[in-house]
């Protein structure tokens, strides 16, 4: 995985995303579209009635992250809201964790950085 410049400004894809607050913490929900990756996934799809969108709902600090994806706030603004917004040992290192986070959002091409 290769880490992105501290300086780049990440970008959401989708405007198909809801987010809400529960006990006081950011909840979001992104809808996306379900492909078939074949023709067997489409005879699947179709025998089973498969619904063509997922939810994908993030946590807490997956919230925070999604929310500063806005193309304005860089990849080291979103690392210092995310330390000043979670209290949570689960994101430490904060720089490695969200590096992950953000690859896993630019594979599912959920994000895309504004300076590439």
């Amino acid at each position: 995985m290769s880490e992105r410049s501290p300086t780049a400004t990440p970008i959401r894809t989708t405007e198909d995303w809801d987010c809400e607050c529960v006990d006081g913490s950011r909840k979001v929900t992104i809808q996306r579209p379900r492909q078939p990756r074949n023709r067997v996934d489409e005879l699947l799809f179709d025998l089973f009635d498969t619904p063509t969108e997922r939810e994908l709902e993030l946590d807490a600090a997956g919230s925070v992250v999604w929310c500063h994806c806005d193309g304005d706030t860089t990849v080291a603004e979103v690392a210092e809201e995310l330390a000043a917004t979670v209290s949570d040992e689960r994101i430490e290192p904060i720089g490695d964790t969200l590096s992950y986070f953000l690859a896993q959002l630019a594979e599912l091409d959920l994000i895309r950085y504004a300076d590439a």
